[in-house]
Formats: structure tokens, sequence, C-alpha cells
């Protein structure tokens, strides 16, 4: 399964989901290249802005990502371009602004496990 997550920068909110979905798979330490072909790895899980990338950028995770998971602010401008580039593989959670400044603060991060939840039932 290959999740692009989006946000406005990229950096907070879409991050810390990704790195959610990412953890699935168990620790990924390995510094060998055989890694990066190896089977286990189930979950792949991709961050960007969407504030500051062109649409033929994210046109291009889009394409890639079996799901795209939208947690940007609401602004629907970006809502509505977002849901015509990605179709049915579009999700929407809207979990406000970015107020935690950090991927890795506590809050946002259980917030990330309940979508990632519903999302994957894992």
């Amino acid at each position: 399964m290959k999740v692009l997550t989006i946000c406005n920068h990229g950096n907070v909110r879409s991050a810390c989901l990704a790195r959610e979905i990412k953890d699935l798979n168990g620790a990924c330490t390995s510094t060998d290249l055989d890694y990066l072909e190896n089977t286990f790895v189930k979950y792949q899980a991709v961050a960007i802005g969407a504030h500051c990338n062109k649409i033929e950028t994210i046109k291009h995770f889009v394409e890639w990502a079996d799901l795209v998971v939208d947690l940007s602010d609401n602004d629907s401008k970006v809502q509505l371009r977002l849901q015509d580039v990605a179709k049915e593989k579009y999700r929407r959670f809207d979990i406000g602004g970015d107020r935690w400044g950090n991927s890795f603060h506590p809050e946002l991060r259980e917030i990330c496990q309940t979508i990632r939840r519903e999302l994957l039932q894992k």
C-alpha cells in the first residue's frame, strides 16, 4: 500500500501520519541497499505540502499512490483541486491547522494513529 499524505507544507501533520503508517512495517534500520527491495515493506508513505508544490509535482505523487490523505487546512480551493486530481483515491480528515509545531507531538501522534487505524484497519 502506497499512501500520499498532504498538509499545507508537508512537515508536521502529513509527516506524522506518514511515519505512523510506515511504522507498521516494524524497524526500518538497515543501510543495505538490498533492504529497499525487501518484501516485508508492506506500507510506503510520502508526505508533501499542498501549498509549496506545483500541481504537476502533486499529480506525480498521486499517480504513485494507492491512497491520498488530505490533512491540509480547511481551504475549499485546495481541497477541490486535490479531489479533482486524486479522484477515488482521495480521503480528507479535518484535524485543524498546525497547532503542534512538530510531527512528534503526542497529541498529533494520537490523532494520526486514529486516522491510520480508520484507513488501514491496523
